[in-house]
């Protein structure tokens, strides 16, 4: 991500989904904007991978996969609290 140096990455993220097949899983997306132009990446675990993409390149895809797969237990922690409809209303 060094030709990009400087340039704001933006991550968010769902609380648990279900999928139709009843297995629970959480969305991750990342989006840039800059002088480069704008981007986007959409992430999920469990999988670790990111299955669509717009902007970004193939090394910067393999560094948002290596973010996900290394600050699972994060994401998984704010997923948790997403989830939990107490949350919402503070």
């Amino acid at each position: 991500m060094g030709a990009n140096f400087g340039e704001e990455l933006n991550m968010t993220q769902t609380g648990f989904l279900v999928s139709k097949s009843g297995k629970r899983f959480i969305r991750i997306y990342f989006t840039r904007s800059g002088i480069n132009g704008e981007a986007s990446a959409e992430g999920i675990i469990p999988g670790y991978k990111i299955v669509k993409q717009n902007g970004f390149k193939e090394d910067e895809i393999a560094m948002l996969e290596f973010y996900i797969r290394h600050n699972r237990e994060e994401i998984v922690k704010r997923a948790i609290a997403l989830s939990n409809p107490m949350n919402w209303f503070k």
